[in-house]
């Protein structure tokens, strides 16, 4: 099987030990494609530097939004033994996203998207922060009509806000300002899935939430949505799928077949077959030949 992991973070620290063998360990299972996606400054940097060491490596610039307000703090979970020293060139989000602006005429191949961005109100939900998060989406979604490029979408405790946020900043009926975007671990149902998919053109990320015996909804809105909209991701080192998690806390891209035979089964098609069309739709949505 050819398999694509569209979200993930190997630089993170918990990887320090051992990421050679993770990433060989993935390709021995088939995982062809990954892309590394940025939270802030130095996990960007880190994320780009393992696209630039690997073939089939990707990566995303961008603020996690969970980190907008402690951007220029950065996390130590964030800062791989690597980059201890590195010192940050951005001091205001002026800085970061001409930084990341840069980067991305530099190394145009290898920086595939934006983000992740858009809204968490899961651990905090103030108005300062939203209003906070609105901003720091807009200029992720700035960069991603400028280059033509994906925007990866985290929506964590914030349907409504998402929706009213989408009517108001995407034209949708205007191709001229249509900006590809990826739902990252959809978590919701059937109608939010429609409306992603069917209005804005979104792909959705499917990893190992969707194998939980709780995610019946998530499974639902799988089962009714076209394939050519889905992709496969982990978020590693988060959400280990359900098999996988009896024996390893620690999630990786060579976990992925189990999310990969969930998606089979509940669109009825071979796993061979069903892999592919998911490899196809990370390659596309990232513009990667």
């Amino acid at each position: 099987m050819k398999i694509a992991d569209t979200h993930t973070h190997l630089y993170f620290t918990s990887f320090d030990r051992d990421r050679e063998k993770v990433v060989q360990r993935n390709k021995k299972s088939g995982v062809e494609l990954e892309i590394q996606i940025g939270v802030d400054e130095v996990s960007s940097i880190a994320a780009l530097e393992l696209a630039k060491n690997y073939n089939h490596i990707y990566c995303t610039l961008g603020v996690h939004p969970c980190d907008v307000e402690t951007c220029f703090s950065p996390n130590p979970d964030y800062i791989p033994r690597d980059f201890k020293k590195y010192k940050r060139k951005a001091h205001n989000f002026d800085e970061l996203f001409q930084l990341f602006e840069h980067l991305t005429e530099q190394y145009p191949e290898k920086i595939v998207g934006f983000g992740e961005t858009g809204f968490d109100l899961y651990h905090q939900n103030t108005p300062e922060l939203l209003e906070l998060q609105k901003n720091i989406f807009r200029r992720h979604i700035a960069l991603a009509k400028k280059f033509g490029k994906p925007v990866v979408i985290h929506n964590r405790n914030s349907r409504e806000q998402m929706i009213q946020f989408l009517e108001i900043e995407f034209d949708y009926k205007s191709s001229d300002s249509k900006v590809k975007g990826i739902i990252h671990c959809f978590s919701e149902d059937t109608e939010y899935a429609e409306l992603m998919t069917q209005k804005y053109g979104f792909f959705l990320g499917i990893g190992g939430v969707a194998t939980y015996p709780q995610s019946e909804k998530i499974r639902e809105a799988i089962k009714a949505t076209p394939i050519e909209f889905l992709l496969t991701e982990t978020d590693a080192p988060f959400l280990t799928p359900q098999k996988a998690k009896q024996q390893h806390k620690r999630n990786e891209s060579s976990f992925l077949p189990e999310v990969i035979q969930l998606i089979a089964e509940l669109k009825k098609i071979p796993k061979k077959e069903c892999s592919e069309i998911l490899f196809s739709n990370a390659k596309k949505v990232f513009g990667i030949k």
